[in-house]
């Protein structure tokens, strides 16, 4: 009876200690000399893979922009305490980075010079 209790209080550790949850992050990519929203935008949401200096980059989310500049990565698995950015790319050319992007942030305003 011990043996089994111990074995549950291990595995309910385990599940609290785990530092992976749910992302879901939005915003829109704007044109610095108009303000309108640029379309078509590849959006990568990225994790180191450990924290320190030696970043193994990790995916999260890709998606392009709507036709309005906006994009939603949603119901991504992500580290709650690694570091996280955003970059944005067109046509192969990396247009900006977005660093310390948190898990859940929802009006993230990139602006670009496409």
């Amino acid at each position: 009876m011990i043996k089994k209790i111990l074995t549950l209080f291990i595995i309910i550790c385990l599940f609290s200690a785990c530092d992976i949850r749910k992302s879901s992050i939005g915003g829109k990519v704007v044109s610095v000399s108009t303000g309108a929203g640029v379309a078509g935008v590849l959006i990568n949401y990225i994790e180191c893979k450990t924290n320190g200096e030696n970043c193994t980059e990790i995916v999260i989310g890709q998606i392009y922009t709507a036709t309005d500049g906006t994009f939603i990565i949603n119901e991504k698995m992500a580290s709650k305490s690694k570091t996280k950015w955003i970059t944005a790319y067109k046509d192969g050319k990396k247009l900006a980075q977005k660093d310390n992007v948190g898990l859940n942030d929802k009006n993230i305003i990139i602006e670009v010079a496409p």
